[in-house]
């Protein structure tokens, strides 16, 4: 086992350090200006607002059950950034990229923290030629140019520059997700997502003037998104959980808002066949059977048309957890449409895309 795992490690170096020679736009000095600081002040207004959110969701997220509550490989995760914004949630917030216990679970290929050490090599090469081999794939997937993903960098966002386009790690598979979404949906009507993270999705997603975004996510995710999309969207009508008179009129929220970011639990509310595709990735496969079987059957409720998803499809032990492979994965009133095996270099193969439709 260990000889194995040497000798894997050994290969997967050589096959980066090839990369990363062979191709013009890896170097070094690239990634040390990725890594810069970046960092923006929080708005008072934006930190109110997301903070008592924040506060009541948590506070009503033990009135409705076991299965809404973290578990799986996020009980641990959870913990974690739960101890960070509660300690000072605006610090938090304000660089939650390369915080440690803020970005547990949401990180891809390698922290802030370790590719700042120019000693660490073989994590600086490994990254960096992940980040052009997903830039390349979806170049080809998408037909355009570094651009399409420049986002801003609240929460001090770091990544690899392109193009003089900073990329986040996952923007490119956020974005063809996004994109592959929206064009099922025809450019209009209701995206709903389950685990938006920081709310990349629904930042490309809101580019289209037809289509209304839709989040769910444990509170102490979803405040990263609350914060990064009022920072990033100022002009555009967010809804925060607690915020509205109407209760939990989801008809009323989605004619006045361009988004609606609530806690998990709020997908019970969800009105029927009211969003025409739904929308999970890399989240499903890492929660409890129970959770999953809930969240699935509400999905089969709320979703019109698609639920596109992109999970785990091997049994594989992460934090304590055996994730549920997404073949496995059955929603009353759906077939599978398609699948193949996900594009990007990060997950080491596990993942799949599946594509699934309403029949009845």
């Amino acid at each position: 086992m260990v000889l194995s795992t040497l000798l894997r490690k050994m290969k997967t170096l050589l096959v980066s350090l090839d990369d990363f020679n062979s191709n013009q736009l890896a170097s070094f000095s690239r990634l040390d200006e990725g890594l810069r600081d970046r960092r923006v002040p929080i708005r008072p207004e934006v930190l109110r607002r997301v903070t008592e959110a924040y506060r009541a969701a948590k506070r009503d997220q033990h009135l409705v059950g076991d299965s809404y509550e973290p578990n799986g490989e996020w009980r641990s995760l959870i913990a974690e950034k739960s101890e960070a914004i509660d300690g000072n949630t605006a610090s938090s917030l304000e660089s939650f990229f390369r915080d440690e216990k803020t970005s547990s679970g949401l990180r891809e290929y390698a922290g802030w923290h370790v590719l700042s050490q120019r000693t660490q090599i073989m994590t600086r090469l490994t990254f960096v030629s992940a980040m052009l081999h997903d830039y390349a794939t979806w170049r080809k997937l998408t037909r355009k140019t570094a651009d399409a993903i420049e986002t801003p960098t609240f929460g001090n966002a770091w990544g690899y520059p392109i193009d003089r386009v900073l990329a986040s790690p996952a923007s490119f598979r956020h974005h063809y997700m996004t994109e592959k979404a929206i064009n099922l949906m025809g450019e209009r009507g209701v995206l709903a997502e389950l685990g938006g993270g920081w709310g990349a999705v629904g930042y490309y997603a809101l580019r289209y003037p037809g289509v209304h975004y839709v989040d769910f996510d444990l509170p102490e995710v979803l405040i990263l998104a609350s914060y990064w999309l009022c920072s990033a969207l100022p002009d555009r009508k967010i809804l925060l959980y607690g915020e509205s008179d109407s209760g939990t009129d989801f008809h009323t929220w989605l004619e006045r808002y361009d988004a609606v970011l609530m806690p998990n639990f709020c997908l019970r509310n969800m009105p029927d066949r009211s969003a025409k595709v739904f929308l999970n990735t890399r989240s499903l496969s890492e929660m409890q059977a129970d959770t999953v079987k809930e969240y699935l059957g509400r999905i089969s409720r709320a979703c019109e048309s698609y639920f596109l998803h992109e999970n785990s499809d091997i049994r594989h032990q992460q934090l304590g957890h055996t994730e549920i492979p997404a073949s496995s994965f059955r929603v009353e009133g759906f077939r599978v449409l398609g699948e193949c095996l996900s594009p990007w270099k990060s997950g080491g193969g596990r993942y799949h895309e599946f594509l699934m439709g309403r029949t009845t």
